[in-house]
């Protein structure tokens, strides 16, 4: 199965962090890119057998990142020539490709996951799954969803209201069967045709496959299995926590140096 990582972005909300930086490879506190952390948990999954990063802003930066990165999977990028004049449907249309012979995983490029999370996505049968999550309160940013009583899509919108959300879309799709991943590819061609389609999110796919009779399936995993760095309180957070966890593993080691010697 290939992870293909929508990254082509200007990242606008993270200024001036992303002004000569794409947010993919903003540091997460302990030298470590948002980037580099979303391949090592796809690799650490065991689940992906390639990655393949749309790229658009600042595109030759991660380019040199993925030539200097030692993988044990084919790691390749997409450039998205369109990335300023529009929004991520675009960035899928460009790896349409990618769809012909594999199953892919799509996320969002400033998205992180537990290692948990991939083999529950993965363990689905043929079908679109939209992995959701939920919290006790939803904002006006989040991607809200729509049920029906059998857990599948009816919508999916930032601007479902409030009294109507079921859960929010965590941003990481499986298209998994020749079917459907024939299916999903044409309805995204077909969306590219308007113009207007042009500035939409790839999450609007979705809205389209229901329309037409497709199901979208949805596979739901804990509020702390996931994270998204989109506003800066996002990346502060994150890099807490990941300053934490590096404080923990010493403490760790130290003890362990201390108990070998004593």
């Amino acid at each position: 199965m290939k992870l293909l990582i929508l990254a082509a972005g200007t990242g606008s909300r993270l200024y001036p962090l992303t002004r000569n930086t794409p947010k993919s490879l903003l540091d997460l506190g302990d030298g470590v890119s948002l980037l580099e952390r979303q391949i090592e948990a796809a690799i650490k999954s065991e689940y992906i057998e390639e990655v393949c990063i749309v790229t658009g802003y600042k595109a030759g930066q991660i380019d040199e990142k993925i030539k200097e990165y030692s993988a044990s999977i084919p790691i390749s990028t997409i450039f998205n020539p369109f990335f300023d004049v529009s929004n991520n449907l675009v960035s899928i249309w460009c790896a349409r490709s990618l769809f012909l012979e594999n199953d892919v995983l799509i996320t969002n490029g400033d998205n992180l996951y537990k290692e948990v999370v991939f083999p529950e996505v993965r363990k689905q049968e043929e079908g679109i799954y939209l992995t959701i999550s939920r919290k006790n309160e939803y904002d006006d940013d989040d991607m809200k969803v729509i049920l029906t009583p059998n857990m599948t899509v009816s919508h999916v919108s930032k601007d479902v209201p409030l009294a109507d959300v079921s859960a929010e879309s965590v941003g990481l799709v499986g298209v998994y069967g020749d079917r459907y991943r024939k299916v999903f590819i044409s309805n995204v061609t077909e969306m590219m045709k308007d113009k207007a389609n042009l500035k939409v999110y790839w999450l609007r796919a979705f809205n389209e496959l229901v329309a037409n009779g497709i199901e979208v399936n949805t596979v739901e995993i804990g509020s702390d299995e996931w994270s998204e760095m989109d506003f800066h309180p996002d990346i502060n957070s994150i890099r807490e926590e990941v300053i934490q966890k590096l404080n923990r593993d010493l403490d760790i080691d130290s003890m362990g140096r201390t108990n070998n010697g004593g």
